[in-house]
């Protein structure tokens, strides 16, 4: 869903800034990118690199009881 919200550019000390509305922003402390391509400025949330997978698998319950189930054998007629 695209949302359009209409703003000015300002000085925040000695950078350009703008103010982005709340129900528009990224959550607190997220690692964002900023693109130019040509005359539009992208702001978008960094992308997760192989540096995060160790967290992420930290992050995942364990699905694995350390139990199996018995192998059972079936006759073969080879």
């Amino acid at each position: 869903m695209r949302k359009v919200f209409h703003t000015s550019q300002f000085m925040a000390g000695n950078s350009p800034a703008v103010r982005i509305p709340v129900s528009m922003a990224f959550p607190k402390q997220t690692r964002l990118v900023v693109i130019r391509e040509g005359n539009r400025i992208i702001v978008e949330p960094e992308e997760d690199s192989l540096e995060s997978l160790p967290a992420l698998f930290a992050a995942l319950r364990p699905q694995h009881t350390g139990e199996r189930p018995e192998f059972v054998e079936t006759e073969r007629s080879w």
